[in-house]
């Protein structure tokens, strides 16, 4: 067998050829991903805990099960990290904190779904503490740089994960989403995310949840982050199952992609949102890919004013992930934010109430969550995908400022920097739609990466998907290497 090495810039598909045809084995794949995570790649304080030997182990037995013909799964040597939050067994979970860290005795089970496909899991990627910033950056750890510029963030909370895609130190990344945590950073560090429709994909076994608990959140999710739009559809197919209880019974059976050539496909093009601004450079990226898949036979036409979108549209998103978090919460910090929920003065009233809502009004806003998911559909009777921005624009410098108090200018306008930079993803959180987020190239002003996100129907999670590859295939879309990575 001759070993190839430099093999970081390539995503895990281009991997697995390499060695389902005997050019490179797991054993060699996963050493140079080591070695590059311990030596320059520890400059990007993207990955916090590693388990070299344990990685190399599963990465001899899948050369054996190869070597004798054996199954050995779809993702079987490809090296993969996961985000620090989710229990991977024998290493260290946290949300940003060792306070409150423990050492996993047993996956969560999307990472167990992963290894079961032969993934090699070596590392976990940093976060902001309590996964509670665009940011990723903690006292413990330290601050995630992104590899296109040292100087700006790589975003939050799957900020290390996504510095980690980019730079070559891992090939897939299991992330997670509340109100962006997968599609900024991803758009930020110019790689594929993707947000799956709500229940799709397990979120168990992931802080600040009790890692042990038997139900899903019902607004935040975990989905796969990779350098290609097909890498993305590979990893997804084999992280998406139900979970613990409702794998007994339940079976996952989404539809096929609506689409499967760019000719035809009919595209919404969804760009003016007075609640969600975005730069002038983000909306040029938009309008020159907009004007390509034209060119590649796309129907587009402009999206305006979709269910739940707008002011209304993100204060009842707010109210939702309130109802979320809450559950998260320990007794003293809960007794805190009722006192502060009564208290009209405090400065986290408004906050405060959200969490401490009643559980009539969460099934209020649960109800009226679901409408707007309904009403989504009329959407989709149009269009097939909508292209969205992912953020407002190119990932920002860091700013070591609490978080209240930094502001982000947007077109010549200051806005509070975390209400801005999540907008989009808070949207169509609420709508719990999938989400693909694609990278756009290098902004023109800022020479920075830009993305998008293709939104597709309610458990149509495919056809995003599937949409990206076509673009992807044609030469449309694509993953570059930051420089020097």
């Amino acid at each position: 067998m001759t070993e190839r090495l430099h093999l970081g810039g390539l995503d895990a598909t281009a991997m697995i050829e390499l060695m389902n045809r005997g050019d490179v084995s797991a054993a060699a794949v996963i050493d140079e991903h080591l070695a590059l995570a311990s030596g320059r790649g520890a400059e990007l304080c993207a990955i916090v805990a590693q388990d070299p030997e344990a990685a190399r182990s599963v990465a001899r037995a899948v050369d054996e099960a190869r070597r004798k013909g054996e199954p050995h799964g779809t993702l079987a040597g490809v090296p993969m990290t996961v985000k620090d939050s989710f229990d991977v067994r024998g290493l260290r979970t946290t949300h940003g904190r060792l306070s409150d860290s423990h050492v996993a005795t047993e996956d969560a089970p999307a990472v167990a779904r992963a290894r079961a496909a032969g993934a090699v899991i070596y590392g976990k990627t940093n976060v902001p503490v309590l996964l509670d910033d665009y940011q990723s950056s903690n006292p413990d750890f330290g601050r995630t740089l992104n590899p296109w510029d040292p100087e700006r963030t790589p975003g939050g909370s799957s900020g290390g994960s996504a510095a980690a895609i980019a730079a070559g130190l891992s090939a897939l990344e299991l992330g997670s989403d509340l109100s962006g945590s997968i599609r900024m950073p991803a758009a930020w560090c110019g790689i594929f995310g993707h947000r799956p429709s709500n229940g799709v994909l397990s979120k168990m076994g992931h802080l600040p949840w009790a890692v042990d608990g038997l139900i899903e959140p019902p607004v935040s999710v975990a989905g796969p982050m990779a350098r290609s739009a097909r890498d993305l559809s590979l990893a997804f197919e084999v992280l998406a199952g139900p979970a613990r209880l409702d794998a007994v019974g339940w079976r996952l059976q989404l539809p096929p992609s609506r689409v499967d050539r760019l000719r035809g496909t009919r595209v919404g093009l969804w760009v003016y949102e007075p609640a969600a601004p975005i730069d002038d450079e983000m909306r040029m990226a938009l309008l020159d890919l907009a004007d390509t898949l034209r060119a590649a036979g796309c129907t587009v036409d402009e999206l305006t004013k979709p269910p739940g979108a707008g002011a209304a549209g993100l204060e009842l998103f707010d109210r939702l992930q309130g109802a979320e978090i809450a559950h998260s919460l320990t007794d003293d910090d809960w007794n805190t934010l009722v006192a502060a929920a009564a208290d009209t003065d405090a400065p986290d009233n408004k906050a405060a109430r959200a969490l401490t809502q009643s559980a009539r009004t969460a099934w209020q806003d649960a109800e009226a969550q679901r409408a707007i998911t309904a009403a989504w559909g009329s959407v989709f009777d149009r269009f097939d995908v909508v292209l969205a921005p992912a953020v407002p624009g190119a990932a920002p410098r860091h700013d070591e400022r609490p978080g209240a108090e930094r502001r982000l200018n947007v077109g010549g306008t200051e806005n509070p920097a975390a209400d801005v930079v999540s907008a989009w993803s808070r949207m169509v959180n609420l709508a719990m739609l999938p989400s693909t987020v694609i990278p756009l190239g290098r902004g023109a002003d800022t020479g920075m990466p830009l993305g998008a996100q293709l939104i597709g129907p309610y458990l149509e999670d495919r056809t995003p998907l599937r949409f990206a590859a076509l673009m992807e295939a044609e030469g449309i879309i694509g993953f570059t290497p930051p420089n020097g990575w």
